[in-house]
């Protein structure tokens, strides 16, 4: 769409087309930002609540529909109801996904997780796998088991083996889910990270090893043009917490491995846990100047306005999270000039029970309402 277009709002730069990978573009530049919603049958197949509710956001005019996360593996299970990509028997479900919501009109994105020492014995059948015996940091994790090496290389193996399948299914693209406590930052930390092998934190190379040879085996299994993403929280707090620019080094790592998109996963975008350096130096920005392949922006974004600033940032690519639970016609209404009618939060638990959302999501907004919705 042409840049001189002077709409009211300003909001046509968000519909935008975007290139990323070498073959690929996106319709515009907005995002359904991955949520669980512990919609999926106990199996790992995906239901037919979550496919309409992520074809729905396309037909809302979000251009990149990113699935909730998906254990590769299953001792990777964190959630009730979640989505699986871990055997040959979930690709009809996905497939039927990827075709409802290229039917709408989006691309869509699987990403591909594993809990490591967030997942649960319930779902796994046996303690967490983790590379250390560590917790998580507010200790309400089960105690998990370090990985041995073949284990490691099990979960490698299965990473790469869900990316065919994501690909088999016709999903557009993967992500890997490098971010929010979960596996491949439990390696990269050096909190729950306490190996002395190779997989440890001693040196750089060896603490960037697993998320490198992920995206090695990946790649390898998917081909050159099929477009990586790698979403990443950009800091953790002390003690032994990790800053933005240690991120930065383990993107100077795996980025020419063959990552096509950095997602920076931020609670609330333009802040973080400690002051900026300087003004305009914020964990998102930082990274953005260090790496040459685009970025997605993401943090409590709700308005058209709040997420044009994110593109005046120059920041490539806007993430939309917890307003879309709220609203599925968001891209519609923003670039149609209806700005102001969209719904960007909940006064009532009427309108809970009213959203297009999948009904086993319905009581986990409750529990929060309304002090965090």
């Amino acid at each position: 769409m042409d840049r001189t277009d002077n709409r009211p709002n300003g909001s046509s730069r968000l519909f935008e087309p975007v290139s990323v990978a070498k073959t690929f573009r996106l319709p515009n530049r907005l995002i359904m930002a991955p949520m669980t919603t512990t919609a999926g049958h106990d199996n790992g197949e995906i239901s037919d609540e979550e496919i309409a509710y992520l074809s729905q956001r396309a037909a809302g005019g979000i251009g990149t529909i990113m699935s909730p996360a998906c254990y590769v593996h299953k001792s990777g299970h964190a959630f009730p109801g979640q989505i699986g990509v871990h055997s040959d028997d979930m690709i009809p479900g996905l497939t039927r996904c990827t075709e409802a919501i290229r039917k709408n009109g989006g691309v869509s994105i699987l990403q591909i997780h594993h809990g490591g020492n967030a997942a649960k014995s319930e779902f796994t059948g046996h303690a967490p796998w983790a590379p250390s015996a560590v917790q998580n940091r507010t200790g309400t994790s089960e105690m998990p088991t370090a990985m041995t090496v073949n284990q490691i290389q099990d979960v490698i193996s299965a990473f790469a083996t869900a990316a065919r399948r994501a690909q088999r299914s016709g999903f557009d693209g993967i992500e890997l889910h490098g971010a929010n406590t979960y596996l491949f930052q439990q390696f990269f930390s050096s909190f729950t990270n306490k190996r002395d092998d190779e997989y440890g934190t001693q040196t750089w190379e060896n603490r960037c090893r697993f998320a490198a040879d992920v995206v090695i085996a990946v790649r390898a299994e998917v081909g050159p043009d099929y477009p990586i993403l790698y979403r990443v929280s950009p800091e953790e707090p002390e003690p032994d917490g990790y800053t933005t620019e240690d991120v930065v080094e383990l993107l100077r790592r795996i980025v020419p491995l063959g990552i096509d998109v950095v997602h920076v996963s931020t609670w609330e975008y333009g802040t973080g846990l400690y002051p900026e350096p300087s003004p305009g130096q914020h964990t998102t920005l930082r990274i953005k100047r260090a790496v040459d392949v685009p970025v997605v922006g993401v943090g409590q974004i709700r308005t058209p306005e709040q997420a044009l600033r994110v593109l005046d940032d120059g920041v490539n690519l806007v993430a939309l999270g917890r307003v879309l639970l709220f609203e599925k016609d968001w891209g519609v209404k923003a670039q149609s000039d209806r700005a102001s009618e969209i719904r960007t939060q909940i006064t009532t638990v009427e309108e809970v029970d009213q959203l297009d959302v999948p009904p086993k999501m319905k009581p986990y907004i409750r529990r929060f309402f309304p002090d965090r919705i």
